[in-house]
């Protein structure tokens, strides 16, 4: 647990590996909770005083990753304003072309629960471009952007949009990211939806890991998730700077395909503008948003600085994705 307080400070860029702590924080933290009401129960007071500093070095990391233990005095205080907003940010996947669940059908319920949703401000990765007219068509009266790529973010809004533009990682051919800005009432939100790099493990990768892995396995794996960390470091370190110079207030909602506690979040929620995370506001839980191999992780956030209040976050328990969907609702 100290460690993976420590690692989330360190780019991947220099020591891969190390976001791997991140990666095991919620498990270490079930574990030593496990053990600390053991030691309550037995009676051993004198035990607990490590326990009790390890909580204090890690309350920033075990408020990131348990939702609703994060509170923003300071945040309520600036809000003045009678805005408000429902978003929602969901991984599609590709709206299951490739037929992992049922294809046309899951495709068919994946429309149906977007127009049910109603939020006002609908952001989606891996959304494939061929499908924007159908998209249009469930979501009447609503403007949608896409990035032009054939699978990429998208942002649909009842909103007006005042501009939009994608956002490219350095040295990448596809964009990473889709920039808006919306006016709503007299306000103007800057909302950037975002793919983050993904470890891109195979079917043989899934099987290895399911089935025991061989030195081969292991090599290939720790390489894949070495040049994936490595990636999203570098896409943070970008996106810093691009969250420090909006001249408006931020959402930063997406699939950022890491973990609370890691170098990936640290980094864009610790720009010149102090991003909060909404599921550690108003959440509950771990909140996982990954329907996989690898339980109980959350990688999908919907972020927001200064001037914006979250309530009623929603991690939604449908799974027509390897992704369930998260939305809020944002006042400003």
């Amino acid at each position: 647990m100290l460690l993976g307080g420590v690692m989330k400070h360190i780019s991947p860029e220099i020591f891969p590996l190390t976001a791997l702590v991140g990666l095991l924080f919620p498990f270490a933290l079930f574990v030593f909770l496990i053990g600390l009401v053991l030691r309550v129960s037995r009676g051993y007071w004198k035990g607990l005083v490590w326990p009790l500093i390890i909580i204090l070095c890690t309350l920033s990391s075990i408020k990131a990753t348990v939702g609703g233990l994060a509170s923003s005095p300071e945040l309520e205080s600036v809000v003045e304003g009678e805005s408000s907003l429902k978003l929602t940010s969901f991984n599609v996947r590709r709206m299951d072309e490739f037929k992992w669940l049922d294809g046309a059908e899951t495709r068919e319920a994946l429309f149906d629960w977007m127009a049910e949703d109603s939020s006002d401000v609908l952001c989606l990765q891996e959304f494939p471009e061929n499908l924007k007219s159908k998209l249009k068509q469930e979501l009447r009266n609503y403007k949608v952007v896409t990035t032009g790529s054939p699978s990429g973010p998208v942002i649909a809004t009842s909103y007006r949009v005042i501009n939009h533009k994608s956002w490219h990682a350095v040295g990448e051919k596809h964009p990473r990211g889709l920039i808006a800005d919306l006016l709503v009432n007299d306000d103007t939100i800057r909302v950037i939806n975002v793919h983050l790099q993904s470890v891109g493990l195979g079917r043989n990768d899934y099987d290895a890991v399911r089935e025991g892995t061989d030195a081969d396995d292991r090599k290939r794996l720790l390489g894949r998730l070495s040049s994936a960390y490595s990636k999203r470091a570098s896409q943070a370190d970008q996106l810093q700077e691009i969250i420090s110079s909006s001249p408006y207030r931020v959402v930063l909602t997406g699939d950022f395909n890491d973990t609370p506690v890691s170098y990936t979040t640290h980094t864009v929620r610790s720009s010149d503008r102090y991003l909060y995370d909404a599921f550690s506001i108003s959440g509950s839980g771990l909140g996982a948003t990954y329907v996989g191999d690898l339980p109980g992780l959350r990688i999908d956030y919907i972020l927001h600085s200064d001037g914006i209040m979250s309530s009623d976050f929603t991690t939604h328990n449908i799974k027509l994705s390897d992704h369930r969907p998260i939305s809020v609702k944002l006042k400003f």
